[in-house]
């Protein structure tokens, strides 16, 4: 509607003598402005698509995590580690001095838990013991 306002606000009130001159800069400066305004209307649509498309596939919870639960009592079947034995598994190391928290693996973690979770699962348990003590060890991902 602004730009058939201002087309209206020329044809009523050209300068004299100047007729055709002054509606055709007129004009002129209406379209550019409705061609910004377009502009600016693509821009943010865009902008708007891109931000939803973003967020849909950003999830920041998303990868692979650890978790060790204090077992009251002995498991059946469990994997004996020693305190030297669990230090080659950092993430390991750390979810059984802080049980029941989940510990996110970095992107880049090193095969070491590839190592750790084929002796868990090639002794056919997810339980270990460490220092008299039993977990419940959980490796899973989250996507």
């Amino acid at each position: 509607m602004p730009v058939l306002r201002a087309i209206k606000a020329c044809i009523v009130m050209p300068p004299r003598g100047l007729n055709f001159l002054f509606f055709s800069i007129c004009c002129r400066e209406c379209w550019m402005k409705s061609r910004t305004t377009a502009l600016m209307i693509i821009s943010f649509a865009a902008l708007a698509l891109l931000l939803v498309f973003f967020l849909m596939i950003y999830q920041p919870g998303a990868g692979m995590y650890i978790r060790a639960d204090k077992l009251q009592h002995p498991p059946e079947k469990y994997v004996e580690f020693s305190l030297a034995d669990i230090e080659k598994y950092p993430y390991v190391e750390e979810a059984v001095t802080n049980p029941g928290k989940d510990i996110k693996l970095p992107f880049n973690h090193n095969g070491n838990m590839t190592e750790f979770a084929n002796i868990i699962y090639g002794n056919r348990t997810e339980y270990i013991k460490l220092n008299n003590e039993y977990y419940h060890i959980s490796y899973y991902s989250a996507d």
